[in-house]
């Protein structure tokens, strides 16, 4: 395995990472990893477990810095899942003109946060080839010990409304990223997702996330769409705590829709 650093030259202009199983590889299938709140490109374990087989099974990870995350940097207080969404757009297209990827078979492994700009942009995109979620967020029931972006919304729109900020997870955000995070949450586009989706959550998560990754299963279910829910007994917020299966689970599916 080689990798090499890069930064595109659209929108937030982010920086990534690109792992490969040998210098000449191409046409190869591609997994886009997307990070979750306050994270980074640097790989989390089940990541790191993938990474371990891409020579054997001859594909390519890329990783990449979210707006506000890493070295993109940025304002994290100017963070939308909106901007994140728009970021994994333009790596995605970054990724399909590459010499190593096969522009058919580029998909997601995304985790928590990571997932909301996953699904929201699979819904918008029929050229992404699939979408693993992890830790799925794709309500409004993220810092639910704090109500929720719906709940500190509703409470203090006309404050937010005329410019004021409200915290949330130790950041202060204005009304834009309450309003996008509750009338853009994936939740209101899962019936428009193609590709196929595997649904993978720990035992272990808080109440809301199962829920949330529950419930994208079932909506993408009722509407014929080819998802997958899988639950790991014991298994952690992001599946750290269960790497090597969590890993084998996901090559396992990818190698059954035909991905690897």
């Amino acid at each position: 395995m080689f990798s090499y650093d890069f930064q595109i030259a659209a929108g937030d202009k982010n920086t990534g990472t690109v792992y490969l199983p040998h210098e000449h590889s191409t046409n190869l299938p591609v997994i886009i990893y997307c990070h979750g709140w306050g994270g980074s490109r640097r790989l989390c374990a089940v990541a790191e477990k993938l990474l371990a087989q891409a020579a054997e099974l001859n594909f390519a990870l890329v990783a990449f810095d979210f707006f506000a995350c890493g070295d993109t940097g940025g304002d994290y207080g100017l963070m939308t899942y909106g901007r994140w969404k728009n970021n994994l757009a333009d790596i995605f297209s970054w990724c399909s003109n590459q010499s190593f990827a096969d522009p058919n078979k580029i998909g997601c492994y995304s985790v928590s946060s990571g997932t909301t700009a996953a699904l929201r942009f699979a819904a918008e995109n029929s050229k992404v080839a699939f979408v693993i979620s992890v830790a799925t967020a794709i309500s409004s029931h993220i810092g639910m010990n704090q109500g929720g972006p719906a709940k500190i919304f509703a409470d203090h729109a006309g404050e937010l409304l005329a410019g004021g900020k409200k915290e949330l997870f130790g950041t202060m955000f204005g009304a834009e990223f309450f309003i996008d995070n509750i009338s853009n949450a994936p939740v209101h586009g899962m019936g428009k997702i193609q590709c196929p989706v595997l649904f993978l959550q720990g035992q272990s998560d808080g109440v809301s996330r199962r829920t949330d990754a529950f419930m994208g299963y079932e909506l993408m279910k009722q509407n014929k769409l080819p998802a997958t829910y899988f639950e790991i007994p014991g298994g952690n917020h992001g599946l750290d705590n269960v790497a090597d299966e969590a890993a084998d689970h996901i090559l396992n599916w990818l190698s059954a829709i035909s991905l690897l």
